[in-house]
Formats: structure tokens, C-alpha cells, sequence
């Protein structure tokens, strides 16, 4: 579904000075409404794209691989997207980088309905595991998972794509899978629902170079300059919601209207805390340990050196 957002009139409702007359539009793709679109939101709420000479018109995706692969074709110019989708282009000659680091940490984890006898990824072999889409962070995360449980993805389990949020969340309650992959905030908004789901597999505390800004090298040679205001936007952003909570609460409770006040405090605060990038700069553990998910998923693809997808020369 595609979506213009009019900046002018989050400009005007917080007060900020009037943007100059030229602005450049950017078509943003987002692979799902998670924590890692949360600094875009807040770039946009603050005004601070449209500041910068930036109009965003926005896709969102079902998913990773719907949106890298848009990007790819040239539908969209930027995508808020998973950093191993920058790896995976740079394999296929088209010059991933990654200019803006969202999350340092992964935010997935497995989650079952709470009655269910697992206990443990493990105690899943055999069954139904539901990802986001086929090739995507969560798909290569759980393969990556059950390889290190000496298990293979492919025979002892069934990886199935489903979609993100609301498609997740009613496959596992139907039990058409008995686990399916969930990101912050949909970790936090299931729990509170009581006693209907539990935690069966939790990959938060892995540093990882879970989302960021990714683009084409196409792109940024004839973007130079936009690439640069995007990133100072977006940079801005993250600065923004260190200094005050409230600003994340706020982007929160936009992207999820149906929140209980308790649920936008208790998600902006983990996602604050325990996810989002402090400086945008992608941590070179996080990169390694996403490069590792990418190859045990994917022994085909070659590592490819930190320098050649991380790119910090956009960025304040």
C-alpha cells in the first residue's frame, strides 16, 4: 500500500520553520511495521526530512524480500530494510550499502501459542515454523539457529513464509504453525495479551546489524547530496530519541494506535534501550554475527568485507 506523507503539515502542527521550495522526493520502502522504522517515523514527525529538502512517499512491504526486490528494480530509491539485503546485493553486482544504521541489536524472537508443549527451538523439530518471507532476516535467522543446534532447516523443520503482524499472529493462534517469528513491538504488544502466547526462542540480545538504510551504489552516485540530507535526517532522529523517550512514545503511538498507553512506555523503552543504533554507525560485531546468520543460512554466499557494504561517509 502506498502512502504520501505530507511533511508540511507535521511541520506546521510542531512549529518548525517553513522548508524551502525545492524538495527532492525519495521513495522509502519499508520490509514491515517494526522497531526499525521508528527513527524514520520520527525524522517525519519532527519535520526534520522535510528541513533537509526531503519528501517522502512511502511503500510498505509483506516482508524483506518484496522490498529488496523493489529496490533492485528501481521502484524505490531507499529501503529500511534488513543489512544482510545489502550483503546479498553486493553478491549481485548492484552495490548494496548501508548508510544508516537503525538496530545494533536483532529484534526477533519465536514465539507459540502459550499452551503449546515447546519449550525450545528444538522441541519444534518436526513441526510448522513461521517466517516473515522466504530469504528474509527472520527466515535466515532460524535456519542460522537450527544449524547451530546441529539440526538442518530444511529436512528436520518446515520453514514457511507467512507475512508480518496481523498474518503471523493469526496463523499461530489458528495453530496452521505451531511457532511463527515476531519483531518488537508485536513481541511486547502478544505478551501483554496474558496468557496466549510465550517466548519459545529469543534472538534480542545478539548484537546484529538487524535494520538499517539501505541503498544502491546506482543510487548514490547520482544522489550524492539527497543521500546526505537522509542520513543527517534520519541520524538526527536516533540523537532525538536518546535525549528524550518521549519522542520515540510518540512515533510509537502513530505507527500503533491500538497501544495502551503502559504497552507505547514499555516498547519505547526496550526499543530505546536494547535495539535502536546510537549513532548510526553499523558495530562491526553486529556485522560479523549477521554475516555468519547469512552464511550458515546460505553457505553460497562469500563474506564480503565490512568496508564494502558499510558506508559512514553519508552520515553527520
Amino acid at each position: 500500500m502506498r502512502m504520501i506523507l505530507s511533511l508540511s503539515a507535521l511541520a506546521l502542527g510542531i512549529g518548525l520553520a517553513a522548508p524551502s521550495a525545492a524538495q527532492t522526493v525519495v521513495q522509502l520502502g519499508a520490509a514491515q511495521t517494526s522497531a526499525g522504522s521508528l527513527p524514520v517515523v520520527v525524522a517525519m514527525q519532527q519535520g526534520l526530512f522535510e528541513r533537509n529538502g526531503i519528501t517522502i512517499e512511502r511503500t510498505d512491504f509483506a516482508g524483506g524480500g518484496p522490498a529488496v526486490q523493489a529496490l533492485a528494480s528501481g521502484s524505490i530509491d531507499v529501503c529500511i530494510c534488513a543489512a544482510d539485503h545489502a550483503v546479498r546485493l553486493q553478491e549481485r553486482g548492484l552495490g548494496g550499502k548501508i548508510i544508516v544504521a537503525l538496530g545494533d541489536h536483532h529484534l526477533y524472537a519465536i514465539m507459540a501459542p502459550a499452551d503449546s508443549e515447546a519449550t525450545d527451538l528444538a522441541s519444534l523439530q518436526g513441526l510448522q515454523v513461521g517466517v516473515t518471507s522466504a530469504g528474509g532476516l527472520a527466515d535466515n535467522t532460524v535456519r542460522w539457529a537450527i544449524n547451530e543446534i546441529d539440526l538442518d532447516p530444511d529436512t528436520d523443520y518446515s520453514i514457511i513464509a507467512i507475512g508480518t503482524g496481523g498474518a503471523m499472529r493469526a496463523a499461530v493462534e489458528n495453530r496452521a504453525i505451531a511457532a511463527g517469528t515476531f519483531t518488537t513491538p508485536d513481541i511486547q504488544s502478544n505478551l501483554a495479551l496474558g496468557d496466549v502466547y510465550k517466548i519459545v526462542h529469543d534472538f534480542r540480545s545478539i548484537p546484529h546489524a538487524a535494520q538499517g538504510i539501505v541503498v544502491l551504489d546506482s543510487w548514490l552516485e547520482g544522489n550524492e547530496e539527497t543521500a546526505r540530507q537522509f542520513a543527517a535526517s534520519v541520524h538526527e532522529a536516533l540523537q532525538m530519541v536518546q535525549a528524550d523517550q518521549a519522542v520515540l512514545e510518540e512515533a510509537i503511538a502513530e505507527m500503533f494506535p491500538q497501544f495502551e498507553p503502559a504497552l507505547v512506555t514499555q516498547v519505547a523503552s526496550d526499543v530505546r534501550d536494547d535495539f535502536l543504533s546510537k549513532d548510526g554507525i553499523v558495530g562491526r560485531e553486529a556485522y560479523e554475527n549477521m554475516m555468519e546468520t547469512v552464511a550458515i543460512a546460505d553457505p553460497n554466499v562469500e563474506a564480503v568485507p565490512y568496508e564494502d557494504v558499510v558506508s559512514t561517509e553519508y552520515l553527520p
